[in-house]
């Protein structure tokens, strides 16, 4: 592949941006990184055996079909017992009887009779101008859709894993703020119900103080559950115990290394397109089958029976039945016949007509399929110029606030201020930390939604 070099330069200079937080923490002991998350989920998953179960039905299918033109070869035995009436005349036996007998009598005859008849019949189309090669061509793409099926499947998991890892990262640095946040307003608490207690300020500075580290406490309370959510979704998908999903990225990771350089946008090998062209592949094949259904069909026959019978040429009736149960009279059978059902021509159009409007509208899918991931791959490129743009003015106001939260303290303490522009300080301090958390969270959302489009998404995994 060519590199892509604007989207390598975009890549690059965002990658080189995101310092080493603690969103990026090193190893800890049984954390879970997000290679290790997507490969158990991979391997664990219901959803993922289910799609491998079917590839497996599909494999079989492939070979059932191939023996569609094995003959029928069909053994027959009966014995029998009842009358012998009847006259000359052909007429449908719509069974395996090969063929029928006439009369010799000219009256009807109560007298019983005992006989028995052993046949093999077989019936081998052996030639139908391609029908048997266009079920063979139907069932391999059945087994295309499958393993296509198997390796979007794949994909969107890897991708749902990936957002709840990036997601869990997030809620536990939002954890850690709020716990920061709630420590500084104790602090505040403490500071302020000392200065009351002097007599230096109203009572209701307190009162707001112990508010605003209620509100600290409701906040982590929030962060918390919602953290517990997604911990609990990404145990379904691992398989692991909630207890043991402690995600980490691991930071010996060579950040601008993590770009994939090879990128070039949106390519058919996209395993999302894979699947939809598999399935417009799917829908020709079945065009194909319809098309050879109005076909001739030659087939090869042949039929060997032997017959007993109490009863002889002779118009004799042998009173002791059992004389009827050995064989007396042997023949065989052999055709070539070629069927066609001139009839169905009009009703097989019919249907190939309905086939083709499914083909055109597997067509449809795919191309949409498309454009929706053109378009993701887009809306990524723009979410990561505008990451590029917050992190490099976020970290300035992350600093002014931490000084002007501290400088706001220092003036209450000394009575220069008032509670609430304190309480305001440390809202603006909180709320710089929580939009630098959210700045990298998107930052890395928006590389893998274009690693994801460009169907790098693995490569970057196993780079982090």
């Amino acid at each position: 592949m060519r590199i892509h070099i604007a989207a390598k330069k975009r890549y690059g200079l965002l990658l080189c941006l995101l310092p080493f937080t603690s969103l990026f923490a090193g190893p800890v002991a049984d954390s879970l990184s997000l290679r290790q998350a997507v490969e158990l989920a991979l391997s664990n998953y219901p959803a993922v055996k289910a799609k491998q179960a079917l590839v497996k039905a599909g494999q079989a299918s492939v070979t059932d079909v191939k023996h569609n033109w094995y003959p029928a070869l069909k053994l027959h035995e009966q014995i029998d017992a009842g009358t012998d009436n009847s006259i000359y005349g052909s007429y449908f036996s719509m069974g395996l009887i090969p063929s029928t007998s006439g009369g010799i009598r000219s009256e009807n005859n109560p007298a019983l009779m005992s006989g028995n008849i052993a046949m093999a019949a077989m019936q081998w189309e052996i030639y139908n101008f391609g029908a048997y090669g266009s079920q063979q061509a139907a069932a391999r793409q059945d087994l295309h859709v499958n393993k296509a099926d198997l390796g979007n499947t794949n994909n969107q998991l890897t991708l749902t894993v990936i957002r709840d890892y990036l997601e869990l990262l997030r809620l536990n640095e939002l954890k850690q703020i709020q716990t920061d946040n709630i420590r500084r307003n104790a602090e505040m608490a403490r500071a302020v119900t000392a200065i009351v207690l002097h007599g230096l300020k109203p009572g209701v500075d307190s009162a707001i103080a112990a508010a605003e580290l209620s509100k600290a406490r409701l906040n982590l309370l929030e962060v918390s559950n919602r953290f517990d959510q997604v911990r609990i979704e990404l145990a379904a998908f691992t398989g692991l115990d909630t207890a043991r999903v402690k995600p980490r990225i691991d930071s010996s990771a060579d950040l601008p290394m993590l770009l994939h350089p090879d990128t070039v946008g949106v390519t058919d090998q996209h395993p999302l397109l894979e699947y939809y062209h598999a399935l417009y592949q799917r829908q020709q094949a079945q065009e194909q089958v319809v098309r050879k259904q109005q076909l001739p069909k030659v087939n090869l026959m042949a039929a060997g029976w032997m017959r007993g019978s109490s009863g002889s040429f002779n118009d004799m009736y042998d009173k002791n039945l059992l004389s009827g149960l050995g064989y007396s009279r042997y023949n065989y059978l052999l055709g070539l016949g070629i069927t066609w059902n001139v009839t169905d021509l009009k009703h097989t159009r019919e249907k190939l007509a309905v086939q083709q409007q499914k083909s055109a509208a597997a067509e449809q899918e795919l191309e949409t399929s498309r454009t929706v991931l053109h378009s993701m791959y887009q809306q990524a490129q723009a979410d990561i110029l505008t990451a590029q743009a917050k992190l490099k003015e976020l970290p300035l106001q992350l600093q002014a606030a931490q000084a002007a939260a501290r400088q706001q303290m220092s003036l209450y303490r000394h009575g220069l201020t008032s509670i609430i522009e304190v309480t305001n300080a440390l809202f603006v301090l909180n709320r710089a930390e929580t939009d630098l958390v959210q700045a990298h969270d998107e930052a890395w959302k928006a590389l893998f939604r274009a690693a994801y489009a460009d169907n790098n998404l693995q490569q970057l995994v196993n780079n982090l």
